[in-house]
């Protein structure tokens, strides 16, 4: 069991929905569609003890990992979140509470706001209303569907320490696609649900302990980009199209 540790933000700087915390790039320099088209996109989820296990995961990270985060942290729907300010002297991305239409970016941050249900569609990030008003809400589960469905094999799962079983459902969707499905070693999370009741599904493709995540999803990044690379025609020494040349020798042979 992991001990529990109080995490605080260096800077009293508050802000607001949307703001952008503690990253190094300013909010303002989108890259261009072309640029960013292709980057996967991880989304994260995590109850209790989450905290701590997302903040070892984003500190492990190098800044440069060319993906983009979403991290569904189970909140109080009562209550603002501080989970930005937190997070965002944990990471050199750009940390933000996700806002209704908020564009995807790489080396970004997303935080669900409190009492939201968030997805993604046309590169960019949609709140709803919770479907469950009483009972069990699966915030994590409503995220992976959306995210297979967007992203199909660039979508990946991390599901880490938590109770309940949110994201068991989703992510078979993210694995049915071909993307990536990577849970928490039970055995080191502080609570063990989640991450067990995602391996009982047997469509796990990782079990590990928070140090080895960030090299599986670079090493699985690095991967989508060789076989883009291989499979992308070279414009620069295209092949020739003799096409057009035959067909133009047999209309002159044989008349037109």
């Amino acid at each position: 069991m992991l001990k529990k540790r109080s995490s605080q933000a260096k800077s009293g700087r508050s802000s607001t929905r949307g703001e952008a915390l503690g990253g190094r790039e300013p909010p303002h320099e989108r890259e261009s569609p072309h640029e960013s088209e292709d980057f996967p996109v991880v989304g994260i989820g995590a109850s209790a003890g989450g905290l701590e296990a997302c903040t070892k995961l984003l500190g492990a990270l190098p800044s440069n990992n060319g993906m983009a985060f979403i991290l569904v942290q189970h909140l109080d729907p009562t209550h603002e979140s501080m989970m930005a300010e937190l997070l965002a002297h944990r990471t050199s991305m750009t940390v933000v509470q996700a806002t209704n239409g908020m564009l995807l970016e790489r080396k970004h941050l997303y935080i669900i706001p409190p009492g939201s249900y968030l997805s993604v569609s046309n590169g960019g990030l949609h709140l709803s209303q919770p479907e469950a008003r009483h009972g069990a809400r699966m915030p994590f589960d409503f995220l992976l569907r959306s995210l297979a469905e967007e992203y199909g094999e660039r979508a990946i799962c991390v599901i880490l320490s938590g109770t309940g079983a949110d994201g068991s459902l989703g992510l078979k969707t993210i694995k049915e696609k071909g993307g990536l499905v990577i849970a928490q070693d039970p055995d080191e999370a502080a609570f063990d649900g989640m991450p067990r009741s995602a391996i009982l599904t047997g469509a796990v493709d990782l079990v590990l302990p928070l140090a080895s995540i960030p090299g599986a999803l670079l090493k699985f990044h690095r991967r989508m980009a060789l076989t883009r690379s291989a499979s992308a025609p070279d414009k620069r020494n295209p092949s020739p199209d003799w096409l057009p040349k035959i067909v133009d020798l047999l209309r002159k042979k044989n008349g037109p």
